[in-house]
Formats: structure tokens, sequence, C-alpha cells
């Protein structure tokens, strides 16, 4: 399972590591040992052999390092003989670890005919270097469909018949390439002509009437001044102002830096934005002027999940204590302001979406909950995830009510909230599922490898994938024909999903951002960097 990783409240930074997990865990889980390992060097938690075996101090027990930690987020005891332990207490099982590197394994090649059998600690070195890897054809991206060993590639690339052609299939797809940049250069003229005439015929209207004066010009304002807006000339003529959000070119607005830590999370509603930081705190900001509403403190960790009813008096909290919390903001004092605290998650909640009259939560526990937003009563409970669910959605545009998750198991699932089956499964491979989002018939996925995959929503068929972030895409939000994406690499992107192509790249931010949210006139990010920044 992943974990976000930046800078943290004192003590939350041990056992916060959702960004630690990749590739070299899924080479771990892979491992075929010669002989059956002996129950003495299993992990009494996930009954697995030690990985980074750790001792306690009072008790002496061993465990995977991860297992303990995680096991020390729910309860400060020994999970063998109830002992209470601090993380302190902790330390590398060197003699237990030096015992599992000897045991002898497989090659992870075995099934593609590798014969050796080696130690656990050698097998990368020796993985590295096998003849007998899976490879593919260095033509691949020219449509060659084979497949097969290393040891085979150098002689099937003698005969390969893309390899003959490669220098008139290069040249080919530069010309493509050619003329779909001019095709899209003129999509995008088209689409900023159709703009101005659709806002020319408003300023038309609002001159007919107006008192009197002579027609005013199209004009849009640097500060971001929203669809609808009008203003008066000097000679009394009333002028619209357009707003083309997301259209065009996106600036930041205002950067609010009222945080004394990183904010992880952001929601919008209407003129107000919520944003959760790793001190657990949540506030609220008028988004026109910045200014603080609300200041509340609630959880005793990071704050990852937030969502706010549509009548925007109301909003919920989530985060790595495994508590969801139900705010009555405009009411005065922390105490009268929350008005429930509900821990029936057994880990981390890492998402939460209101649709409907119902609160959708997604937690580490690999479970989805179910929640009516009045009486906070728990009506059912998703299952079917076998890793930790990172992200959720709600399809409000489908005829029947849906969900789509995204999980650590690496897979997306379509659901029918009304019966609370599984309709559909996405299979990702190798990589875990980090967010996902839904519109225009297409759902979106970002994967840990840093890649946001578009699939056709009704055959949930991958149509292409988008690729420009350097690291994991952790935010996804989609509106109004472009699809954003906000990364560990510190920008955002706006993406055209039906040409695979990204458009436009926002920069600012000095570190993780976090959270993401769009709304019908602007984009709020928050960041690791301890900002929030309004992007119009």
């Amino acid at each position: 399972m992943s974990d976000r990783s930046s800078p943290e409240p004192a003590g939350a930074s041990l056992v916060d590591d959702r960004a630690a997990v990749g590739a070299e865990e899924t080479d771990e889980a892979e491992v075929e040992f010669l002989h059956t390992p002996s129950p003495s060097i299993l992990c009494p938690v996930c009954h697995d052999v030690c990985r980074e075996p750790v001792i306690t101090n009072g008790c002496n027990h061993s465990y995977c390092a991860s297992c303990i930690y995680h096991s020390l987020e729910i309860e400060p005891f020994c999970p063998l003989c109830r002992s209470r332990i601090k993380i302190e207490d902790l330390h590398p099982n060197l003699a237990l670890s030096g015992l599992i590197s000897e045991l002898l394994v497989y090659c992870s090649n075995k099934k593609y005919g590798c014969p050796q059998i080696l130690r656990q600690d050698a097998l990368h070195g020796h993985v590295l270097y096998c003849s007998y890897a899976p490879s593919v054809c260095p033509n691949k991206s020219l449509g060659c469909p084979y497949k097969g060993t290393m040891r085979d590639a150098k002689e099937h690339l003698q005969n390969c018949v893309y390899e003959r052609f490669k220098g008139y299939i290069d040249s080919t797809n530069k010309r493509f390439e050619k003329l779909e940049s001019l095709l899209a250069e003129q999509s995008r003229e088209v689409e900023k002509l159709q703009r101005i005439i659709r806002a020319g015929k408003s300023i038309v209207y609002a001159n007919e009437i107006s008192a009197s004066g002579p027609a005013s010009s199209l004009s849009t304002r640097e500060d971001g001044a929203q669809h609808g807006e009008s203003s008066s000339l000097s000679s009394g003529t009333k002028r619209t102002v357009v707003s083309t959000f997301p259209h065009d070119e996106i600036t930041c607005h205002r950067t609010i830096a009222s945080h004394p830590c990183g904010v992880t999370s952001v929601a919008v509603n209407q003129d107000r934005v919520f944003a959760g930081a790793h001190d657990g705190s949540t506030k609220v900001f008028d988004i026109n002027t910045g200014e603080l509403l609300k200041d509340s403190k609630g959880h005793t960790m990071s704050v990852w999940g937030l969502a706010v009813m549509p009548s925007g008096d109301r909003y919920f909290s989530a985060g790595s204590d495994g508590t969801i919390k139900v705010w009555d903001w405009l009411k005065e004092g922390d105490e009268a302001c929350l008005v429930k605290s509900i821990p029936d998650h057994n880990a981390k909640v890492y998402g939460l979406v209101v649709d409907q009259g119902r609160l959708y939560s997604a937690s580490s526990d690999k479970t989805i909950k179910v929640w009516d937003t009045e009486t906070l009563e728990c009506l059912a409970t998703f299952q079917g995830h076998t890793g930790g669910v990172n992200s959720l959605a709600a399809l409000t545009d489908a005829s029947s009510r849906q969900l789509v998750t995204g999980s650590s198991d690496k897979t997306i699932k379509l659901w029918d909230v009304t019966t609370g089956t599984c309709l559909k499964t996405v299979r990702r491979g190798t990589s875990e599922v980090l967010d996902v989002a839904v519109g225009d018939g297409m759902l979106f996925g970002s994967t840990y490898d840093a890649v946001i995959h578009v699939y056709d929503l009704n055959e949930t068929r991958e149509l292409g994938t988008l690729s420009g972030h350097n690291w994991e895409v952790w935010q996804l939000e989609y509106g109004q024909g472009h699809l954003f994406s906000a990364s560990f690499d510190h920008t955002i992107k706006r993406w055209d999903p039906r040409r695979f192509q990204c458009d436009l790249t926002l920069k600012g931010h000095k570190s993780f951002v976090h959270g993401m949210a769009l709304a019908e006139n602007c984009l709020v990010t928050g960041c690791a960097d301890r900002t929030i920044k309004i992007w119009r």
C-alpha cells in the first residue's frame, strides 16, 4: 500500500509512509522460496516472511517494520502479548534479517525458463542481468508484437520486419505529428473564435439595454472576473466581462498562506474554500478575499479527505487517525461546531464524497462505507478490494447511482450504490491506483508510475494514457472537457483527454501538491509548502 510522503508534525512521519512503496515491494511479493520458510521467521501480523524485520525492546517479538508501524497507529500494544509499546521501542532485528537474506529462492524469471537458485540477498543483482527476463522488441512503439526473453530478442531483431522499415515509419510518424499539431492549433483558434462570438452576443445585448453610448469591445480582467459580471463605462454603457475558465490561459489569482504546516486536502463550495492540514486542523476561507473565517482542530493526524454539503453549512473531514468528523462550521466555538466524531473505519480514511444525501468514505482498511448525511447512520459497507482504497468519485450524471473507487490492489471498481454490488473491475497490472475521476463518458485513473489512464466508462476499455508528470499524480479533477492533474512534482497540468495532450502546466507551488478542487470558475490547490492557491 502506498502512502503520501511530506513533512508531518513530530512523531507522525515515522508512520505515514504512503510514498515509500514502489517497485521493490512488487519484486519482494513475487519471491518464490526453494523450501517452505520456517514459522519462526514469519511476521505474526501479515503471516509472510518478515520484510525489514524489527524487534521490540520489552517483549522481544519481531515483525515487519511496515506491519508493526501500521498496527501502532491503531493501538499502542504488541499484537502478540498485548504489552504497551511505542515506536521508540522498535529496533532493527539484524540477526533475523541475516537469516532471511540467506534463504534460497528461485529466480523471478523461473516461469520463463531460468533454472537459477540463489540466496535472497543476491536475487536483485541476478534479475538485473538475467537472460531469461521478459523482453519486447525495441520496435514495439512502431507496432512489432514480439514478446520473448532477452536472450532471444537479439536474434529476433535481425529478422524483424519493423527494423527494416524503421526509417520510413519514423519519417511518416513525424509527418503525422506535424499534421496533428497543426490541427490542434487550428482547433484552439476555432474554440477561441467561438468564445469571442458568444461573448460578443452578450455584449450586444448589454448595449441594447443601456441608456446610451457607443458599443464597447470585448475585454477581460486579469484579476479573474467571473462570468456574467458587468461594469459601467464612463459613457454609461454596460460592459459584460466574460470568464473563459478553464479553457484559455490560467494564472494564480490568489495565494493563501495561513497554515503553519502542509495543506493536505481542499474542497470548494460557492465562495468558500475548505482546507485540511498535517496538524489535524480544518480551516474555512473566503475565496475572494483570502480571509480566514473558521479554524477548527479535531483530528490528531493529517486530514486527507474533505467533503461539503451543497448548502455549504456542513462539511465532513477524515484522515490518518481513522475517524470521520462532522462540522457545522457556522456555529461558534469548536465544541459547538463538531457535530459528531465517527470512528467506524479501522485505518486511515483517504477519500470523502457527498452525493444525493449520502456520504461515501474510502479507507486503507479496504472498505467503502455509505452514510446518511442527516442521521449520520452507516447504511452500508462495500467490500471487494484486497488493498487500501485510495480514492473515490461519484457518477452524478449516471442513470443509476454509481461510484468509482481506486485501490492499492491495482484495480479500479465501479459500484452500484443502490445494491452495493461491484459492476465492473479494471485491473491496472503493476501499479497502484492513486486517484480516479469521471466525466463525459470517460473514466480516468492515475497510477503510482506517474501515468494517467483513460478508459471508456461504459466498456471499461482503455483508450490511451496521459504522460508528462515526473512523480506520482495524487489528484485528478474533470470538468468542462478538461482534466486537471496535481502531482508530487510540484505542478498541476491541464489535459485535453480526447487528443491525449497536455495543453497547460501550472507552476508556483514549491512542494508536493496534496489537494485539488475544481469549481465552475476557478481551480483550488493545496500544497505541502503550506499554501493554498486560487487559479483562474
